[in-house]
């Protein structure tokens, strides 16, 4: 019986102490790692896991448009092995923490890069919402201009368009 319950006290020892922790999104920094070992293994929903909602949209959206752009453009779609061409084979340095935000630093092949994150209910997400805004935009207006240089596309002006502005 003393043998059994010293067992029973080592695994609640255990289970503290794997609480105590958290997962790997429970800090800012072990979020980025998730990341970028998601990214390497190229674990599409582990990636998207990482994200921040707003941030997951617009990859997909990022993706997407590069996927219609690229004729007209002759630059190749965005894929997950450009985001890990990017990131992979970083070093997180550091973190910087704010509240509910947090920068943390990764270093690529010596350039440092600055990855923005927010404390969400189940852990610190990966939020690029600011960054990838512009991309979206400068897209969209390559798949509308050439929608518009293709005789007899249809051109959607409001693809994308907030839900306000469409009356």
């Amino acid at each position: 019986m003393r043998h059994r319950s010293g067992i029973l006290a080592a695994a609640l020892a255990l289970f503290l102490l794997a609480a105590c922790q958290g997962g790997p999104r429970s800090s800012p920094e072990g979020s980025v790692r998730s990341f970028l070992d998601a990214l390497a293994a190229e674990d599409r929903a582990e990636v998207a896991a990482s994200f921040t909602a707003e941030t997951r949209s617009l990859v997909a959206e990022v993706e997407s448009l590069s996927r219609r752009a690229e004729p007209a453009s002759g630059q190749p779609a965005i894929t997950i092995e450009d985001w890990c061409r990017a990131f992979c084979g970083g070093n997180v340095e550091g973190s910087t923490l704010h509240g509910d935000s947090a920068i943390v630093v990764v270093t690529v092949e010596g350039d440092p890069n600055e990855i923005p994150l927010v404390r969400e209910e189940d852990g610190w997400k990966i939020d690029l919402a600011d960054r990838l805004r512009p991309a979206v935009q400068m897209l969209r207006m390559t798949v509308s201009q050439a929608a518009i240089d293709t005789p007899g596309a249809h051109v959607d002006t409001m693809a994308g368009a907030a839900p306000d502005t469409i009356r």
